[in-house]
């Protein structure tokens, strides 16, 4: 079976159950699971961890507490799980992001830290559909498929979120991709 960061993967679907905690299954594009996010409820920052199938660790998503915008980190999978491993991305929302969200992704730090690349995402009315761009290129593109569910129908009743992903750069560090689409999500649920 291949991975879940493997390049030949051109869709992947994001399930998201519980009413936006933060857990949930990853689909490949014949509705096999090949991936799991898991959020750790008990954690004030909201842990986030994204694993393969088997349960091997791929990364985790922690949200910076005390920040004047929604900030959450990036860490490398760490083989004890109350560790971190080492930081390679922060995902930023903007403040005026409200109607129209806009995030954005600083990554692949030098050697002072400080990152050299960005990803930019901007998103459509209510945050339902997205675009990420890289050097003023689209690279993959999000959609929300239970939309009309959360405009129509009172918010308990959302139980779930369902994403589309699709991959347009097949070269793209599949990592960073979906950490950024993890953080725009989480984010997403997030009332400051």
């Amino acid at each position: 079976m291949l991975s879940l960061l493997d390049s030949s993967r051109e869709y992947y679907l994001l399930k998201e159950k519980g009413w936006d905690l933060g857990y949930g299954e990853i689909f490949d594009s014949d509705g096999n699971v090949i991936g799991k996010m898991n959020r750790r409820l008990r954690n004030i920052r909201g842990l986030t961890k994204l694993t393969e199938v088997d349960g091997t660790g791929i990364l985790k998503i922690q949200r910076k507490f005390l920040t004047p915008r929604i900030t959450y980190d990036i860490f490398e999978s760490h083989e004890d799980d109350g560790k971190h491993g080492m930081q390679f991305a922060r995902c930023c929302r903007a403040f005026t992001s409200i109607i129209r969200p806009k995030m954005w992704l600083n990554y692949d730090p030098d050697k002072n830290n400080k990152p050299t690349k960005r990803l930019d995402a901007q998103g459509s009315f209510a945050g339902w559909n997205f675009k990420v761009i890289s050097d003023g290129k689209a690279i993959a593109e999000v959609k929300k498929l239970d939309r009309f569910r959360d405009l129509l129908g009172p918010k308990f009743l959302d139980i779930a979120d369902t994403h589309a992903i699709h991959i347009l750069d097949k070269d793209f560090d599949r990592k960073i991709l979906l950490g950024f689409i993890m953080c725009i999500e989480r984010s997403l649920n997030t009332k400051k």
